[in-house]
């Protein structure tokens, strides 16, 4: 088995062809070859786990807004204040804006 890159793309091949460029085994699936060496793409990689994190973010206060809600709706006292439940909707938003790739 080869690692090469041709055209500009990282393949395991099993020949060898002219223009090939043999190299090491990919490391990692964000590692990108510069300079003859793997390095990993620290902007790909963060951003990915930005994004998961704010996937996260959004399940696990999905119960929260929902609470709050029906609260509301039966006219008892809220768990969380209104400041604070405004406070959760804004940082819903900016985790959205992360999945969204949306910049401030």
């Amino acid at each position: 088995m080869f690692y090469v890159i041709r055209n500009n793309e990282y393949l395991e091949t099993e020949k060898l062809l002219f223009g090939d460029i043999e190299v090491a085994k990919k490391p990692h699936e964000k590692a990108i070859f510069i300079n003859n060496n793997w390095v990993i793409d620290a902007d790909s990689y963060f951003k990915e786990l930005d994004k998961k994190e704010a996937q996260d973010f959004l399940k696990n206060t999905d119960w929260q807004i929902i609470r709050h809600k029906e609260q509301k709706d039966l006219g008892v006292e809220t768990s969380l204040t209104d400041d604070e439940y405004l406070e959760l909707i804004l940082q819903r938003q900016k985790r959205r804006n992360i999945l969204n790739d949306i910049t401030e």
